[in-house]
């Protein structure tokens, strides 16, 4: 449920630190010494720039002369901060958008800013893994399919779309869509079933009293939509793998809608797929990637429960 943790919860509070007027080879020496990728240039408490791994990569490299660099002649500047109490999830969008790695954390103590920590991809990927990837873009927009291929029933109160180019096989672009409301006895049959009987999933009272402010679902169970909706995938799809970050709470009762685009054909019949479930605002509460292989289907005689040699 990163959607509420603030970032000063997971930033290192022991920051690399210089100041303008000290050399690069210094701040190599400090870089190297501490085992950190960057330092932080402070006027004061006020951070003024940022000299990362990158910088002596792209800058230094060429140079002879880093002890006579000051670093205000190399520093990257203005340098890009975050407030202690924005959520990671603002974090890791600010990274994407200056598409930066090192995040100062700086708070505003009257007439200055503080420099209170720092964030890093580093620490964001410990919640939000897919940050380790780009976003997948695609350019055409693959038309409605309505396909069950290993499912044994549906019900009525449940909803799928198939988008893609061919309902008989997986391709890059294609996305399988899959919603359900996640009911009271959903809540409690799962609780019974893996013995999660955590308080905060099934008494209102006790959650009432949490960062949620009422029960929720447990985030597996979310999980859980992504596995229906590859279910729906041409062929028969075998989970590999995958990684997911809690976004946000769904309430029980909420519907809950879960999104698979397939991003990457990896060969021998495994693709990797971007995962999503959206809550009934539709915005995002689960994101990851899962990998799938997708197998041919059995023969049509056992499709249709006849007993086959």
């Amino acid at each position: 449920m990163y959607e509420t943790i603030p970032v000063s919860e997971i930033m290192v509070t022991d920051v690399a630190t210089a100041t303008p007027t000290e050399t690069a080879a210094e701040a190599a020496r400090t870089v190297r010494d501490r085992n950190v990728g960057s330092v932080v240039v402070v006027d004061g408490e006020e951070p003024v720039g940022i000299l990362t791994e990158g910088d002596f990569a792209r800058h230094l490299c060429e140079r002879s002369d880093l002890g006579h660099v000051e670093l205000e002649a190399v520093m990257s500047m203005p340098v890009v901060t975050i407030a202690p109490d924005a959520s990671i999830v603002e974090a890791a969008e600010m990274l994407r958008r200056h598409q930066c790695k090192h995040l100062p954390v700086v708070a505003n103590s009257g007439e200055a800013d503080e420099l209170r920590g720092i964030v890093t991809t580093t620490e964001l990927t410990y919640y939000i893994p897919q940050l380790m990837h780009p976003p997948a873009i695609h350019d055409r927009e693959p038309k409605r399919l309505t396909v069950r291929t290993d499912t044994q029933y549906e019900r009525d109160d449940w909803s799928f779309e198939y988008h893609g180019e061919d309902e008989t096989q997986v391709s890059v672009g294609d996305v399988a869509i899959f919603g359900k409301r996640l009911s009271e006895s959903d809540v409690e049959s799962f609780a019974e079933v893996t013995g999660d009987t955590n308080r905060l999933h099934l008494e209102a009272s006790y959650a009432a009293a949490t960062r949620f402010g009422e029960r929720i679902v447990h985030g597996v169970l979310g999980v859980g939509l992504i596995s229906a909706a590859l279910a729906r995938l041409p062929g028969l799809s075998i989970y590999l793998s995958q990684e997911i970050s809690f976004r946000g709470p769904v309430g029980v009762g909420e519907r809950a809608t879960a999104r698979c685009e397939i991003v990457d054909d990896l060969g021998g019949s495994k693709f990797r797929v971007e995962t999503t479930v959206l809550d009934e605002s539709e915005e995002p509460v689960l994101e990851g990637e899962a990998v799938v292989l997708v197998d041919e289907l059995p023969p049509e005689g056992v499709l249709e429960g006849e007993a086959t040699a």
